[in-house]
């Protein structure tokens, strides 16, 4: 029983203490331009593996919790993410920034389970894994910047799809790479069905609870719109993982419902009034606090090691490729201006932090491996990106 209190103060006061942490965060931001996930991650590097401030069984407490932060985090990623993604019916600037996310996480993992299987000698399965982590990039902080600088509209449509596609196809494609690695002894056929059919249950209860809400929203109108929305998708990711379906394709189309519910309700005559800037508002707020979070933790469980510093400067160079490689790509001769800023949107964040911190919990020689190598990509692509942003910004012409 006296354990059992301990650990629940203990985890009010870590809770606590994060929580304000991201406040100061913010303060700190404003005075100095400094990101906040930098300064997130320092303040977590003080408290546990520089200063010792806070005891290690601070941290084997979160670790235990981070399977399910981590799932509510996926949750609310997914939901801001698919919400933000509108099809049209031709191609358009949004198309090239759906387009651009997709090569962020493809491409990544493609060179990444090549090279740390050739120098490395990791199996290709576990540097994929590595790759779908750190191809993303963070959408808080490219609508932080673009909002800041004056663009077209079409850019700004590349920049916000880019980073949102990017997410939600690194949360996918990291869940069905878990899904091989756990199912290893299976063979090909059975493996490729149990695939499809574990795409298929995700898919079904997607659209019927998607569907179900644009239906009951009008008969139970809330003034508590967006905890609804998250009550309904933590429900529905929850179901479908009994069913043995993928919970985070359930989320996604369920937040792509929801995202363009004037659209459908208009196609099915069903009368739409939410109030957007509430959801938004809302949704700002419980993704800060689990930003904060889980920036602090990954600060507190990191290992500072000149090796793994090597590795991920090796990494990032890679990624820097990349990225230069997609920017030449999509901003063509007419749009050289933009060239700069668009490189510069490079920081990994928020779902690279949630993805590594699920693997580090489960644990496991790769799986540590990975989150200490995602961290400090983290670190320096955010140093890098403050750096370039210094430089590129003021060549925009206001």
């Amino acid at each position: 029983m006296f354990a059992f209190i301990l650990n629940t103060n203990s985890l009010l006061i870590i809770i606590a203490i994060i929580m304000v942490l991201g406040y100061i965060s913010k303060a700190i931001f404003k005075l100095s331009k400094i990101p906040e996930i930098l300064i997130l991650m320092i303040l977590g590097l003080i408290l546990v593996p520089i200063g010792h401030i806070l005891p290690i069984s601070y941290t084997l407490i979160l670790t235990s919790l981070a399977p399910l932060f981590g799932s509510i985090a996926l949750v609310v990623i997914l939901l801001g993410g698919s919400k933000e993604i509108h099809p049209k019916g031709k191609y358009t600037k949004s198309m090239e920034g759906v387009i651009f996310g997709l090569l962020d996480i493809l491409l990544s993992a493609a060179l990444l389970a090549w090279i740390m299987n050739l120098i490395f000698g990791w199996p290709f399965i576990y540097g994929a894994l590595l790759g779908t982590i750190v191809g993303e990039t963070t959408t808080i902080i490219v609508i932080d910047i673009i909002k800041r600088i004056r663009i077209p509209f079409a850019t700004y449509d590349i920049f916000i799809m880019e980073s949102t596609t990017n997410s939600v196809v690194s949360i996918i494609i990291f869940s069905i790479l878990l899904l091989l690695i756990n199912n290893n002894a299976l063979n090909l056929n059975i493996l490729s069905t149990y695939i499809v059919d574990f795409l298929s249950i995700g898919v079904f209860f997607g659209l019927v609870f998607g569907f179900a809400w644009l239906f009951f929203l009008n008969i139970f109108k809330s003034t508590k719109e967006y905890l609804a929305i998250l009550a309904i998708a933590l429900l529905l990711y929850g179901i479908t993982s009994v069913f043995n379906g993928a919970a985070i394709v359930a989320v996604f189309i369920f937040g792509l419902i929801v995202g363009n519910h004037k659209s459908i309700g208009k196609l099915l005559k069903i009368p739409s009034q939410i109030n957007e800037t509430e959801i938004n508002i809302t949704q700002k707020d419980i993704e800060f606090l689990l930003r904060t979070f889980f920036f602090v933790f990954i600060g507190m469980i990191a290992v500072l090691s000149l090796q793994y510093f090597e590795y991920a400067i090796f990494i990032t160079l890679i990624l820097i490729l990349i990225r230069y490689i997609e920017v030449l790509i999509f901003f063509r001769k007419d749009e050289k201006e933009y060239r700069p800023i668009a490189f510069s949107l490079l920081p990994r964040g928020t779902t690279a932090a949630v993805l590594s911190t699920i693997l580090f919990a489960l644990g496991g020689f790769y799986y540590n491996e990975i989150f200490y190598l995602v961290f400090m990509v983290i670190l320096i692509t955010n140093i890098i990106a403050s750096i370039a942003l210094a430089y590129s910004s003021p060549k925009i012409k206001k």
